[in-house]
């Protein structure tokens, strides 16, 4: 049997060894936290503007954010469920005269984790483009959903509403579902209606500027 003073001695030196993991865990999450946000910050401004080329300056609607966060979207769809808008953004010209907006829609309808999609959205109702901040569906399946061949469906329209189809597009507004991935592709046209839907519904659009 160990004495008493060496099992003194033995939890001590498990708690200081404890102790340190804990502290240099800390320090690196600390350390290592900034950067991390920074590079996610960056990914979405390389985002906001890849979707809207013409615009130079993007300025997050607080007001427009504010009212998503407390908007249930499926009253506006019931197939907007799982949807939440993360962010929107104005888009300015060099002029400062608005264009439209960015975008930010996530969704949990995809197939194996949560899509995040931004979308560039003019005043005249155009889809400026589109891009993936978040995509982590199956290898050659959904994941082909951040192709540009399938980004390309939506991007230049102007349309209401996208559809899914499986049998061929042949509307403005049908996007061609993904071969053995009609859950993604579901997921991201509910995602995109739900975004252009909440600012047709939300912000003034037609030319207005939303002050």
């Amino acid at each position: 049997m160990k004495k008493k003073s060496t099992l003194l001695k033995d939890a001590l030196a498990l708690f200081l060894i404890t102790l340190i993991s804990g502290l240099s865990l800390s320090y690196i999450y600390e350390v290592t936290k900034a950067p991390i946000e920074e590079q996610k910050l960056l990914k979405k401004q390389k985002a906001n503007q890849a979707v809207f080329l013409e615009a130079e300056t993007f300025e997050e609607d607080e007001e427009l954010e504010s009212l998503a966060a407390n908007t249930d979207l499926t009253s506006l769809n019931a197939k907007y469920k799982g949807i939440t808008i993360d962010e929107i953004n104005k888009a300015y010209n060099s002029n400062g005269e608005l264009l439209g907006y960015d975008i930010t829609v996530s969704t949990t309808q995809g197939y194996k984790d949560v899509i995040t999609i931004v979308i560039g959205y003019s005043l005249d109702g155009t889809i400026e483009g589109m891009q993936m901040l978040a995509l982590n569906e199956t290898a050659g399946l959904g994941m082909r959903a951040s192709d540009p061949d399938f980004i390309s469906q939506f991007t230049g329209k102007q349309v209401e509403q996208f559809e899914r189809t499986k049998t061929g597009a042949t509307a403005e507004n049908q996007i061609d579902a993904l071969s053995g991935a009609t859950i993604t592709t579901d997921a991201v046209v509910n995602a995109v209606n739900a975004g252009i839907s909440f600012v047709k519904t939300y912000a003034e659009l037609g030319g207005g500027q939303n002050e």
